[in-house]
């Protein structure tokens, strides 16, 4: 993909798009007021007051209740298999003969994504439609016999089927021969026109800062001001995203936000009063405002702000891709993200105040795969069935902190636009009493973000066992906060407002229910006899289809009602249903037969057991994901290992592999040592192995391996933990986790 963190780009903010929304024809709506220059000598209080009102223009207003839309990353990589083309590859390979625009839209929209962002244009230099500015371009290729437009097609099909529009176009292009030259960005705008005249109303602008080498080796100086103030003209109302003044990049291409994100953050600049002479006028001023470092992990807060000369409301977009890569890779359609891991992403980015960019790939035939779909609609239906029932709706309320008691209807009228507020207090409280009793574990809450985002701190309590039980609490909420925590089941509740920047506006308040959650125990297992497995759900009337033979389960599979006992391997598939038609996940469980006998120092914690110590050599590597059950986790203590292979044999090579997810607090180890035995008494070292140890986020497996060659019987493996979290990360000083999972031994 584009790649922003390879470039560390400095994102830059246009003074004239920090002006008010102001709509040229007979209407005028909204008068959001998106920046807020800071008086000399505002005392602190007063800086925060300022802060929190700073509201969206109407263009960002309307971005982010999109709440999620989609990327389409197609173009000669897909079929080079790569992820950045060198500018030199051939036309002739692009020939996508089963392309189908309308599966493309009609997928992503009913995964419920309301906007499509193609890639016009990567940093190849390709461009999917026939510019008159280039011959690399589609109209080079055999698709459509050299007279097709792929970006006309799809622009079409989303306007037929109500989903919004958008292109990326990348500054960098390693083709174009004027790369590198002040001639480069008169032909980027040119392409840029045609892209934004010849295809309707364009929603969104998508930029990044990739800049490299181009034919010439040159690097290009992008005339940014001129490619803003072109789009301002030909498409008011588009966003610019990104590389641009009206989105911000959350700084990191996880799908994972901050937990507290405020969409209002402070813009210092090298000479502020040119800035105040020639910013926050009309939309044709083209100054600039460098905002610095914008993927900080505390970016508005109080202390962020103290020092402001200027804000600016600058929300936060979370991009992943729904695959290891941003293009199509064969060798990846059995990494497909899960259901369940778009659904975390979900509740980590929409969630935390930012909008989703999923980017969806489609493959060489011109299709969106098979395995990218079915995930999709598992997590649309997911969403659907958690959000379908509001089980707060129906409450009375009783405001026992300042506050309007005819207004707390607005909390349940899903209309973002309405809001409960105080009168003028920056703390509240609400007393819900439920519709009868109530299970639950997500809450949603929502500001009416077009007067400002004020919420700094709030706190959930339920009434249980007689008295009043923290259930959850967090920072910031803006445009929509979710928090999922252990259930309660109670008839009450309680919504403090602990902290605001002025008096709080809520707009929405939900409580729902997840999905049934079902689980095996053990989840996976190595054994040498047999072993005894056991189904249940956490949800009460759930009936449990399972299949042994690896199949797809459903209603007609084997139903779950008793203790499966297993004297073979075999992969269990399993999945539950509620009686009002909510399914859970489909699980699976690993079980393998083995020889050997394995044995630890000390336990891992047990949640992360990794199916207990023969889990290591079940033959099951554990994913991206650690909480699928193959792990072995250990939280600030080291692992050592022993396997028995009951008798000495040659011994070639052993590996064994380390999870580092860097966001879940799992750092690789700070050395592994890998001993053999004959005898379990004495042993040797074989080698001993310093991975590189992360300096920021990152998500990969380590295979640490080392060769042999020589017989035994026992194989010892020690990995030494990380120890406390560096300076860098947000829970620096606390126990660093260290996952194992899968010891091989050839």
């Amino acid at each position: 993909m584009k790649n922003v963190t390879a470039f560390r780009i400095q994102i830059f903010v246009t003074a004239f798009a920090l002006a008010l929304y102001v709509n040229s024809g007979a209407q005028t709506i909204y008068t959001g007021n998106n920046f807020v220059t800071i008086p000399s000598g505002s005392t602190p209080g007063q800086i925060t007051e300022l802060a929190a009102s700073v509201t969206p223009s109407r263009r960002q207003l309307n971005w982010q209740e999109m709440e999620m839309t989609a990327f389409i990353h197609f173009t000669v990589n897909t079929y080079y298999n790569q992820e950045w083309g060198q500018g030199t590859e051939d036309p002739a390979v692009f020939n996508p003969v089963q392309f189908d625009a309308n599966q493309w839209v009609s997928t992503c929209r009913e995964a419920g994504l309301k906007c499509i962002i193609m890639t016009a244009k990567h940093h190849d230099g390709f461009c999917l439609w026939p510019s008159r500015f280039t011959s690399h371009s589609i109209a080079a290729s055999p698709w459509r016999d050299g007279k097709g437009d792929l970006v006309k097609e799809v622009a079409d099909e989303c306007r037929k089927q109500g989903m919004k529009f958008g292109i990326y176009l990348s500054p960098w292009d390693r083709h174009e021969k004027s790369y590198g030259t002040e001639a480069y960005n008169e032909h980027f705008r040119n392409q840029l026109t045609e892209l934004l005249t010849n295809y309707g109303r364009i929603d969104e602008v998508w930029f990044d800062g990739a800049c490299g080498e181009g034919p010439n080796g040159k690097r290009q100086v992008y005339n940014w001001e001129s490619y803003y103030s072109l789009i301002r003209k030909l498409q008011p109302d588009a966003v610019i995203a990104i590389m641009g003044p009206d989105v911000r990049w959350v700084g990191t291409e996880s799908g994972y936000g901050r937990e507290t994100e405020w969409s209002v953050v402070p813009v210092e600049a090298a000479d502020q009063a040119a800035i105040a002479a020639g910013s926050q006028q009309a939309a044709e001023n083209e100054g600039f405002i460098p905002p610095g470092d914008m993927t900080d992990f505390d970016l508005g807060s109080r202390d962020k702000i103290a020092k402001a000369k200027t804000l600016i409301w600058y929300p936060s977009e979370v991009d992943v891709s729904i695959r290891p890569g941003w293009f199509w890779h064969e060798s990846e359609n059995d990494r497909v993200k899960t259901p369940e891991k778009l659904l975390d992403i979900y509740f980590s980015s929409v969630g935390r105040n930012s909008l989703l960019l999923l980017n969806i790939p489609p493959d060489t035939r011109g299709l969106i795969h098979e395995n990218d779909i079915k995930s999709l609609r598992t997590w649309r239906k997911a969403l659907d069935d958690i959000f379908d029932k509001n089980l707060a709706a129906g409450s009375k309320i009783k405001v026992l902190d300042g506050g309007n008691q005819a207004l707390t209807n607005k909390m349940f009228d899903n209309i973002n636009a309405t809001h409960w507020t105080t009168s003028n207090k920056t703390t509240a409280t609400l007393e819900f009493s439920l519709p009868g009793k109530q299970l639950f574990d997500v809450l949603l809450l929502s500001e009416n973000i077009s007067i400002g985002q004020r919420i700094e701190k709030f706190r959930l309590s339920a009434h249980t066992g007689g008295k009043w039980v923290t259930v959850t609490e967090g920072t910031t909420v803006g445009y929509k906060r979710l928090l999922h925590f252990p259930a309660v089941n109670t008839d009450k509740v309680r919504l403090e407002i602990i902290s605001s920047r002025l008096n709080p506006a809520i707009a929405e308040f939900g409580l729902y229910k997840l999905i049934p959650e079902v689980k095996a125990t053990p989840s996976a297992a190595a054994f040498t006899d047999s072993v005894t497995l056991t189904l249940a759900s956490d949800q009460e009337n759930v009936s449990i289809y399972y299949t042994l033979d690896g199949s797809e389960p459903g209603k007609t599979s084997s139903l779950y009602e008793h203790p499966i006992t297993l004297s073979e391997s075999a992969t269990v598939r399993f999945i539950g249903y509620s009686p009002d038609g909510k399914q859970s996940f489909e699980r699976k469980a690993y079980y393998f037969k083995t020889k050997y006998a394995v044995t630890f120092a000390n336990a891992p914690d047990s949640r992360y057991d990794g199916g207990g110590p023969l889990g290591l050599v079940d033959g099951i590597r554990g994913s991206l994901d650690h909480t699928d059950g193959h792990w072995s986790g250990f939280n600030g203590t080291d692992m050592e290992v022993t396997i028995d292979l009951n008798k000495v044999l040659p011994i070639y090579a052993i590996s064994a592999g380390f999870l580092q997810s860097t966001r879940s607090w799992i750092f690789p180890p700070s050395e592994i040592v890998f001993e053999i035995s004959a005898d379990g008494e004495t042993y040797n070292t074989v080698n001993s192995i310093i991975p590189e140890l992360p300096s920021g986020d990152v998500e990969s497996v380590i295979k640490a391996a080392v060769k042999v060659q020589r017989d035994a019987r026992f194989v010892k493996v020690k990995a030494r933990n990380y120890g406390k979290l560096p300076s860098w990360h947000p829970g620096h000083g606390e126990p660093a986790w260290l996952f194992c999972d899968e010891i091989v031994i050839n």
